[in-house]
């Protein structure tokens, strides 16, 4: 059996007869961006290697000449057939940046898991549920809940004191499931087997159950004081975590395995809490607009507020739901994974080494790095402002098209001019030292945005509501903290004249998970304004394809 030396590490790791270089560096614990889950295609996972009779397999077409000459390889399609050497790229031994927000502070507190006394006995009483019997409780221990966002890229976990609504701890960590493919859709198929259903299923618990244990570890409580879980999550993570069969979600008809606006066993996803737990589910409103959404939408009041309000959680699946004229609607966008940094060609995780702003100063170009690190990629938040940049400079045309270092002279300023160069006989634009945006770069930039402009579009032209009557945009999610609107404004994923009614509701489907601990009484409400909730299905839209196209350019 070859086996693998690990540097920077000197770890020694076996393989297995036939297996990739990245099979076998995952089940050592070792992350590689592997956007495509394996296949091949995105280019991802490059590592230097070298073996005893020098570099080994023939160069993967993605590979850039000079990567392929220096001994740089794709771990997925690598398969040795003898010991090798593996120097791995930095950023394999970072983990992501996770904005976790502030700390929750309850409002009304009427929880829906109360422990009452009765018989010489404790019980544990439940909205909506038949009370269960607490063999072992301490009198004077007060029961906990934890708000769960199980989000495609990252896990958040907050411990909540049920008794004073009070948030103890939180803790978040990259989802591991992101080894199997960036995007829901790979992992419907990888989860489409019963083999694979349980492998993602495990690979999760594992981790929800490590952040639940390190929340318990910094309140000084134990795991067996946590009676309510509430899970906020998109409709594939909520049924990959439940074990439920994700295949339906991912063919038309689009149908939904789980149902939400009720409670499970904490068992049925694997939570090592009380084992008289239970679990709720918000509302889930379609295949594509999940628990995170209806929560996220009880956090920021949407239902409550005076419309016209258009709520946003821009993602690799972009979610949107609108208020107005007395009409609730969601609906969903497939934008692809640029906005996480996926699909770019230098792109990353918003991790140290990141471009993660990017904007001018005098004139000149001031570039913000996560970690004030040198420069080692793009994030979504830096690709975005990066491309605005270029629109208002001039460098990019309202069709994408950008300029080549010989067009651009005498049009743009000169510190703008000479970023401009060529890169494999495409145009790219240098960010910093050794970090560029491409052409290509730029193309998915553009399918990415015009899918969430264009959700955007048909839900304002639903309601009959044109963009100016709109009094706010929020935009929600961790990743929204970063965006800059006048960024988003430029590149047309907002129409013109909203940059400045944006308001950022960060991590809402954590607060609503919360929030839904400390309330037991909003569920109900939840689920009833829900029930009253259109989803927008945008691909049977007759203008849907020629909106589509018409969103790909940029504004003149």
């Amino acid at each position: 059996m070859p086996s693998l030396v690990v540097k920077p590490s000197g770890r020694a790791i076996p393989v297995t007869q036939g297996g990739t270089v990245l099979e076998a560096l995952r089940r050592a614990g070792i992350e590689l961006e592997s956007p495509c889950g394996g296949e091949g295609v995105c280019g991802k996972c490059r590592v230097r290697v070298e073996g005893p009779e020098g570099v080994p397999e023939t160069p993967h077409r993605l590979l850039p000449a000079h990567e392929a000459r220096e001994g740089w390889r794709l771990a997925c399609r690598l398969v040795p057939e003898g010991d090798l050497t593996v120097h791995l790229p930095p950023d394999a031994l970072l983990d992501a940046r996770i904005l976790e927000g502030e700390r929750l502070c309850a409002g009304r507190l009427a929880p829906a898991a109360r422990i009452v006394a009765a018989a010489d006995a404790w019980h544990l009483e439940y909205e909506g549920e038949e009370a269960a019997e607490l063999p072992g409780w301490q009198p004077g221990t007060a029961p906990k809940g934890v708000a769960v966002d199980i989000g495609t890229t990252t896990l958040v976990v907050s411990l909540l004191d049920l008794a004073t609504g009070r948030e103890l701890a939180t803790a978040s960590a990259l989802n591991p499931q992101t080894a199997f493919g960036h995007d829901v859709l790979s992992r419907i198929q990888k989860g489409s087997t019963r083999e694979g259903l349980g492998e993602l299923a495990t690979a999760v618990r594992g981790v929800l159950n490590r952040l639940i244990g390190e929340t318990c570890r910094e309140a000084g409580a134990d795991a067996g004081e946590v009676v309510d879980a509430v899970l906020g999550a998109n409709t594939t993570m909520l049924q990959l975590a439940g074990e439920f069969d994700p295949a339906p979600l991912g063919r038309i008809p689009f149908r939904v395995g789980i149902t939400g606006g009720r409670s499970y066993p904490a068992a049925r996803f694997g939570l090592d809490l009380h084992p008289a737990a239970r679990v709720y589910v918000p509302p889930v409103a379609h295949a594509f607009v999940g628990s995170d959404i209806s929560g996220g939408l009880l956090a920021c009041r949407f239902f409550e507020r005076e419309g016209p309000l258009l709520f946003v959680d821009i993602g690799t699946n972009g979610e949107l739901a609108l208020s107005a004229g007395g009409r609730w609607l969601v609906t969903s966008a497939a934008a692809g994974p640029a906005f996480e940094g996926m699909g770019i060609s230098q792109g990353m995780r918003a991790a140290p080494g990141a471009v993660e702003a990017v904007h001018t100063e005098g004139g000149a170009l001031e570039v913000r790095v996560i970690g004030d690190v040198p420069a080692r990629g793009l994030c979504g938040s830096g690709l975005i402002d990066a491309v605005a940049c270029l629109l208002r400079a001039g460098a990019l045309e309202p069709s994408g098209r950008m300029l080549r270092p010989g067009e651009a002279r005498g049009l743009l300023d000169p510190g703008f001019a000479e970023r401009l160069v060529e890169r494999d006989g495409r145009p790219a634009f240098r960010l910093a030292e050794g970090v560029f945006l491409t052409q290509a770069d730029v193309r998915q930039l553009q399918l990415a945005k015009a899918a969430i402009r264009t959700a955007v579009d048909l839900l304002l032209a639903e309601a009959g509501t044109p963009p100016s009557d709109l009094r706010e945009v929020v935009l929600a999610g961790a990743f929204g903290y970063h965006l800059r609107p006048e960024s988003l404004e430029a590149i047309g994923l907002l129409p013109s004249g909203l940059s400045e009614r944006v308001a950022f509701a960060g991590n809402t489907s954590r607060l609503g998970a919360a929030l839904l601990l400390v309330d037991g009484g909003a569920r109900s409400k939840l689920a009833a304004r829900m029930a009253e909730t259109r989803h927008l299905p945008l691909p049977e839209s007759h203008t849907f394809q020629d909106a589509f196209v018409q969103n790909l350019s940029f504004p003149a």
